[in-house]
């Protein structure tokens, strides 16, 4: 008979609990502010933009409480003020509970939870993997609208655009620190990139540039990871 296996302890969350003090406390006023703190840890676009929707509704919220008419103890006067103090009450609570639920996953993912070890190892790991997803979906914009890529600067973070592609690299127009610093390769790789790309006019796609450019198996396969042709 097989022996068990040695437990491994579970990790508990070592903080986070206040993303949900300060949502109900508030009722939904400052549900935004769990998001933005969330977004700075994370650098995610799904979290900035509920941070902005939370924003929004939090925003919505005063503005609604403020055209409400009460009387000097605060009740609401008449029955249309009656019926708008009810519909704040329900619009409060659906911000409440629905902000409690997209903030669960998030406190683990910013905190760490049960089960779940989050060491610099992990994080590491899980930043790589969203980096590629990202770069992933960059290239399914450029490819379907090479226009709208070049508006949000994909593959040109010296423009400094916003837009987060995940480390990508235009080699058709970017300038040689530009490819030596995303691709993570020699000056001297990255000015023969540059000049080849002078040469040719510029690349077809990316799958050309080892072609006419000599450069070791570790640079040629970081520039096909993380350039793009625009």
């Amino acid at each position: 008979m097989s022996q068990p296996g040695p437990s491994v302890p579970l990790t508990r969350p070592v903080g986070g609990r206040w993303y949900f003090v300060v949502t109900i406390a508030t009722v939904g006023l400052l549900s935004a502010v769990p998001f933005w703190h969330a977004w700075v840890t994370l650098r995610r676009p799904s979290v900035r933009r509920s941070a902005v929707v939370y924003s929004v509704l939090g925003a919505a919220l005063v503005v609604l409480a403020s055209t409400i008419p009460r009387d000097p103890e605060g009740q609401p006067i008449g029955d249309g003020a009656t019926a708008l103090n009810g519909v704040l009450a329900v619009t409060a609570l659906g911000v409440v509970i629905a902000a409690c639920v997209q903030l669960r996953p998030l406190r683990r993912d910013v905190f760490g939870g049960p089960g779940q070890s989050r060491t610099a190892s992990d994080r590491v790991m899980a930043g790589a993997l969203a980096s590629r997803a990202r770069r992933d979906e960059a290239r399914e914009i450029a490819g379907r609208d090479p226009v709208l890529a070049r508006d949000l600067g994909i593959g040109r973070p010296d423009l400094g655009r916003g837009y987060d592609d995940g480390g990508l690299v235009d080699v058709n127009s970017a300038p040689a620190e530009v490819i030596e610093r995303v691709c993570m390769i020699d000056r001297s790789h990255a000015l023969a990139i540059v000049a080849a790309r002078e040469a040719r006019g510029g690349y077809f796609t990316v799958d050309e540039v080892p072609v006419y450019v000599h450069l070791p198996a570790h640079s040629a396969g970081q520039v096909q990871e993380r350039g793009i042709t625009l």
